[in-house]
């Protein structure tokens, strides 16, 4: 009876130690009406370790995904990856040790550069490779969560409003 008893806490320390951190989230990527060529994907991980990092789309409505992952915020500078077709039918896949920090995951459908991964528009979405993207993120080791994102980036946001006050100059009126 003994014997039973260690083998039974033995078996349930081995089933508790064994399971994954996995957090997943869906995004949409569409031209029109909500023009989110790109979707940012903003997550925390407060345990280091070895992260799987997927996203997969429906193979029939043409979405083809494409990540690229980045310390947050996203620059050039803060790029840590990127990855468009090594995932099972094109979808995208990230198999990376990653520190305690703070990421950001941008998503899009294929071809979409580093530039629009950091700008937030791809201009190559359109009706034929719009739709949804399920992200997963698993870790055996570590430990990540989901942030609130933020609906545009500030790089993106900055470019908008500078030319938009372009434009405001632009059709000022001359007095006569």
């Amino acid at each position: 009876m003994k014997l039973l008893k260690y083998l039974l806490a033995s078996i349930a320390l081995i089933a508790g130690t064994a399971q994954a951190n996995t957090i997943s989230t869906t995004v949409r990527i569409d031209d029109a009406p909500i023009n989110q060529t790109v979707a940012y994907v903003n997550f925390d991980v407060t345990d280091s370790g070895l992260f799987n990092i997927s996203a997969n789309s429906n193979f029939f409505d043409g979405t083809d995904p494409f990540i690229y992952l980045f310390r947050r915020p996203a620059s050039v500078g803060t790029f840590i990856e990127s990855d468009d077709d090594s995932g099972f039918l094109n979808n995208a896949f990230i198999d990376r040790n990653l520190a305690i920090g703070n990421y950001v995951l941008a998503v899009s459908t294929y071809t979409f550069s580093l530039s629009e991964a950091i700008s937030g528009y791809n201009g190559s979405v359109n009706f034929l490779t719009d739709g949804n993207v399920d992200v997963t993120i698993s870790s055996r080791n570590g430990t990540a969560n989901f942030v609130n994102p933020s609906a545009v980036p500030v790089p993106a946001a900055a470019w908008l409003f500078g030319s938009a006050l372009l434009g405001f100059a632009g059709f000022r009126r001359k007095s006569v």
